[in-house]
This record gives C-alpha cells, sequence and structure tokens, in this order.
C-alpha cells in the first residue's frame, strides 16, 4: 500500500500560509502591496490589540468585481501574471497569488469591494479559506478587507506572537515604509481609534520623511540623486554627524518594493567610508530603479530578499552616489598633503602623496602659551608650587591613585600633556572625563538619586511615531535616569529635567539614543551598563573641545576618585605614559 498520499487543499493553504504570514504585520504587508498595485491613492490601516484580533485594509483603488474578488482567495489565482516571461520581468509588488489564499485560510476574512463603473459592490464572509456568506450591497469604489483573529485554527502559530508593543511596532514599520516608497499615497495608521501616522499625500518626498521621522531628522538629510546605465538611486541620506545607534532608520527600496539587501547596504557604508563614527549608523531612504529582468524577487516567501544579476556594478553605484552626496555638500573637507621620506635605518622609505582629511583644524588664535619660570619644573619643592599656582590655580596634581601630574597644556583639542616624574603622561580627555561621568551617574542611578536640573525652557523633542510608542512605554524609566518629558502634542514632547552632570551636550540626539537602545526590552536595568556608558559618553568632552587648564585639573582630580580610573568605560586607556627614558632613546642620547 502505497505511504504517500496527497494532503487536503486546506492544509496545503495551512502550510503555505505559515511560510508567508508570520505575524499580523505580515498581513498588512501583503494587502498594503495589494491597495497599491490596485492603484490606491489612500489607504487606511486600523488595528485592534496590535493585529491579533483585528486587521481592516481600506483602499480607493480600482476594486475587484464579485468573480474576481471569490478567485482571490484562491491559492495561485492573480491577475499579475500570465506566463512563465512575466515572471522575469515583474513590475507589480504582488505576482503570486498566495497572500489571500494564505490569510484566509489562518483567519476569519472579509472582503468589501466594488469597481468604478459598477452600481453596487459586493461582500465576502471567509472562515478558514471556505466562503460562508457573499451579498450585494452597497460600497464606496475600492476595497476593504476585514481579518478578524488571525491563526485562531492554528494555536501553535498563534503562541509564538510576541507582545502587543512589539507586534505593534512590527505592523507600523511596513506602514511607515511603505508611506516613505510612496509619498503621493495618503496612509492613515489607527490603533485601537487612535490614529499613530498620518502621511498626506505629497509630492515632497522629503515633507513625507518629515511626517514620518520628524522634521528635524528630515531637515538634515542629504538629498541623493545618481544614475548610470546599471541602476538609478535617489533618496535622502543622513549627515555624518547626524547618525544613530541603530539601523531602525534604514530603508531600501527596489523598484518601489521595501527589500532588505546586505550587498546593498555595505555599500551605503562604503559611501561613507571614515565619516561616519564607529558603531554609528546613518539615516537614508534610498530607491533603486534596476531593470526588472536584472532582478528575482522570487526568493523568499514574503519577498523581502531579491537577487540582483549585476549586484557589484550595482553596490559600486550606491556607493558613488552616497560619496557625491557627501562631497557635493562640503562636508568631507580634504587638503593635499606632500609629506617627506620617512627616514628609517636603511633605504627610505617614499611615502606616497595623499588626500587626508581635516578633522580638527589648526587655529593660532586659539592656542594659550602657558609661560613657566624654570624653577617651577621641579617637584616637590614649596617654590615649585607658588610659582605654578601665580598662573593657574595649581598645575601639579597630588592624585589619590594618579602620580603626581604637572599640567602643560591641551594637544591636538585631544589630549592633555602633563609631565610627571620620569616622563610624560598624554591623557584623553574624553576617555578620562567619560569614566568620571560614567562612574558618577552609576552612583547616582543605584541609589535612586540622580540629581537633576531643569530647563528654563524645555527643550522640544521632535520623534517618529514609533520612538512615541517607545517613549510613552518607558516615560517613567527615562525619568529614573533624569529625564522627564512632557507630551507636547502630535509626535513632539517637552524635555523639562535633565541630569545635573549634562552641560552642552545635545539632549536630543541622546535620548533618541536611549529609545532605541530601550527598544523591545523589559527594563532599563537589563541594558543598565550600555544605557549608562552612552549616556556618560555624550556628557564627556569631546575630541575637538577647547579645554582650560582650571578644566583640566578637575577632571583629573575628580578621574582620580573613581573606582578604574585607567580606563573608559568601553575599555580603552585614558592615560598613556612616555618615559624620559624613551626619550631619550628616540633622541639618541642613548
Amino acid at each position: 500500500m502505497s505511504k504517500i498520499v496527497l494532503l487536503p487543499e486546506d492544509l496545503i493553504n495551512k502550510i503555505a500560509a505559515g511560510e508567508v504570514i508570520e505575524r499580523p504585520a505580515s498581513v498588512i504587508k501583503e494587502l498594503v502591496e495589494n491597495s497599491l498595485d490596485a492603484g490606491a491613492s489612500k489607504i487606511t490601516v486600523e488595528l485592534e490589540e496590535s493585529g491579533k484580533k483585528r486587521i481592516r485594509i481600506t483602499d480607493n483603488g480600482e476594486g475587484m468585481s464579485p468573480e474576481d474578488a471569490e478567485k482571490s482567495i484562491l491559492r495561485h489565482a492573480t491577475s499579475k501574471i500570465s506566463s512563465v516571461e512575466d515572471l522575469f520581468s515583474i513590475k507589480t509588488l504582488g505576482f503570486r497569488g498566495e497572500a489571500l489564499a494564505s490569510i484566509a485560510a489562518v483567519s476569519k476574512l472579509s472582503i468589501i469591494t466594488k469597481q468604478k463603473e459598477m452600481l453596487e459592490g459586493c461582500s465576502l464572509k471567509i472562515v478558514g479559506g471556505n466562503i460562508l456568506d457573499k451579498n450585494i450591497i452597497g460600497a464606496e469604489q475600492g476595497t476593504s478587507i476585514e481579518v478578524q483573529d488571525i491563526f485562531f485554527n492554528t494555536p501553535a502559530r498563534k503562541k509564538f506572537l510576541k507582545t502587543d508593543a512589539v507586534e505593534l511596532k512590527h505592523c507600523l514599520e511596513v506602514v511607515t515604509h511603505y508611506a516613505l516608497a510612496n509619498p503621493n499615497v495618503a496612509f492613515k495608521f489607527t490603533h485601537d481609534h487612535n490614529i499613530l501616522l498620518h502621511s498626506p499625500a505629497l509630492q515632497d518626498a522629503r515633507s513625507t520623511i518629515a511626517s514620518i521621522y520628524g522634521i528635524q531628522t528630515a531637515k538634515e538629510l542629504l538629498e541623493v540623486n545618481y544614475s548610470d546605465k546599471n541602476v538609478v538611486v535617489q533618496g535622502f541620506i543622513s549627515k555624518p554627524y547626524h547618525v544613530r545607534n541603530d539601523k531602525n532608520q534604514q530603508v531600501l527600496f527596489v523598484n518601489g518594493r521595501w527589500i532588505k539587501n546586505s550587498d546593498i547596504t555595505n555599500a551605503v557604508y562604503e559611501g561613507y567610508h571614515s565619516t561616519l563614527f564607529v558603531n554609528k549608523h546613518p539615516v537614508l531612504v534610498l530607491h533603486l530603479q534596476l531593470n526588472p529582468e536584472t532582478i528575482d524577487v522570487n526568493v523568499h516567501p514574503q519577498k523581502q530578499e531579491i537577487k540582483i544579476e549585476q549586484k557589484e556594478q550595482v553596490a559600486a553605484a550606491v556607493a558613488s552616489a552616497v560619496r557625491e552626496a557627501l562631497q557635493s555638500n562640503k562636508l568631507m573637507p580634504t587638503v593635499d598633503v606632500n609629506t617627506e621620506q620617512q627616514i628609517t635605518f636603511g633605504t627610505p622609505i617614499p611615502r606616497k602623496e595623499t588626500t587626508t582629511a581635516v578633522k580638527y583644524p589648526f587655529e593660532p588664535s586659539a592656542q594659550t602659551v602657558f609661560a613657566v619660570e624654570e624653577t617651577a619644573a621641579g617637584y616637590g619643592g614649596q617654590e615649585s608650587a607658588s610659582a605654578v599656582a601665580e598662573q593657574y590655580q595649581s598645575t601639579e596634581l597630588m592624585q589619590e591613585k594618579l602620580p603626581p601630574l604637572k599640567l602643560l597644556g591641551q594637544v591636538h583639542k585631544t589630549y592633555f600633556l602633563a609631565e610627571t616624574e620620569g616622563g610624560l603622561f598624554y591623557i584623553d580627555q574624553h576617555a578620562a572625563h567619560e569614566r568620571v561621568m560614567y562612574e558618577s551617574l552609576l552612583n547616582q542611578f543605584l541609589y535612586s538619586k540622580v540629581e537633576v536640573q531643569k530647563l528654563l525652557q524645555g527643550e522640544v523633542l521632535d520623534v517618529s511615531v514609533a520612538e512615541k510608542i517607545s517613549l510613552e512605554e518607558k516615560k517613567d524609566e527615562l525619568k529614573a535616569l533624569g529625564f522627564e518629558l512632557e507630551y507636547f502634542g502630535g509626535n513632539t514632547f517637552a524635555v523639562k529635567t535633565i541630569p545635573l552632570v549634562y552641560g552642552k551636550v545635545k539632549i536630543k540626539e541622546l535620548l533618541h539614543d536611549l529609545l532605541s537602545m530601550l527598544e523591545n526590552k523589559k527594563s532599563i536595568l537589563e541594558k543598565k551598563e550600555e544605557i549608562l556608558t552612552r549616556m556618560a559618553c555624550r556628557a564627556a568632552v569631546m575630541a575637538g573641545d577647547l579645554v582650560t587648564i582650571p578644566q583640566m585639573e578637575r577632571i583629573l582630580q575628580e578621574l582620580s576618585k573613581t573606582e578604574l580610573p585607567y580606563t573608559c568605560p568601553h575599555g580603552r586607556p585614558t592615560l598613556m605614559k612616555v618615559t624620559v627614558d624613551e626619550l631619550e632613546k628616540k633622541f639618541r642620547r642613548k
């Protein structure tokens, strides 16, 4: 007797649904793509209980006839392709005819649709893939699809859904991405009758970005406009210093399809080259137009991954597009330097002419020379201490955990230079101050005594819709860190208090970082070390900041009282010693 049997149609549909429909966001993605393929200029997404209870997508597209509406829930029934040749030149977002069949197989589905030329629309009710009811009704042009009780008949899949907050963010991600891809289409997203996103139809793509990611982010973006024989690259990228701690605001589209592709993403970073800070990520919304015949979008059940025939050439074009956008906005100053040959023992090594980015330009007018009398150079003597005190209080620091130091000044606006017995110390100003800030914040946080300062005029914080959700969830936890925020309307909050240790730090950038770090975390305690390290990093003086001698003294005095003064919270050394013996060897005195 044969052991191989044909599976029932309903079981086949449920298996297929497991590949295409993972969560409520998958439903939204498939239905929004269908709406866009139908030529809709207005799409409304309504959720209840993060889509677990109900999802409704309404559009004003071309609609379906009653006959097509019934066929739409059948597997591999589609109006997008009709031959094998069509499969190799796909110009629509949907094409396999699996979406509605898969959704219908694992939910209670209803469809209301009407074509423009028809007087009446039709209504279908489907449960578990079977049509239970169909009627002729009055309706507006377009299609409205309602999905209730997703995975009601596949409990094993239902139990793998995440919390409401996580599922809601995935749903919102889909809608925001397709709103970014289609600025001429009006999108509205509501959850439990609350409007979370309203992106009106605009011809200006930057305005659409502003409605989703915030006005300030949109203002800081640079426009990308590049083309060659293989690809057209258009969109927006952030300036090198307007970056994020995560990649949540990086969106790629190929021929209007939201995709994920590591080759293209890596090419973007190659375009930025060395202008980005370590572990920082740019904001980007990039649209690539490729010949449909050179890509394969049928390699992933959810159509989020694609294969590109000439991926090396496309990647090179993307890198060039990013590089040109940066250079045309004069964000990467360069200078040609003719370096002398390096003298070594043996044959001289020729150095090629190079182009070097000027990181911190030399400013003679900003340099200060501290005149120190010869007698002040000694250690331990009363005369030495008093002579130095007359110039800048005290340049000789008797540290608790550091050796006695006599500050000489600042080098390249990055390092303190100090004399010590037996040599010189180079102190990284950022690393040293970061250690001080970190331990101060840590002690305050552990004892729930974070000292705050009230802002006379609240700092206005403009956030994206997704960040707004995170902020509302983590409002009390942020307050425990010293940040008190007040809702200002729309996607705007007013920052009322900040930790006392902060000075001229960029509060908005820090809060954006903290929100991304707290995303999908149950408690601030889970990320305590990382969060406090980030806060300390933001609060500390930076490389490139001009620091006075009294400020240097204060930093070093506080550093000497820390538990681990010799490294910053990231593990980098705070200071390094060059011995007199080493100096004498370099000058061939030995």
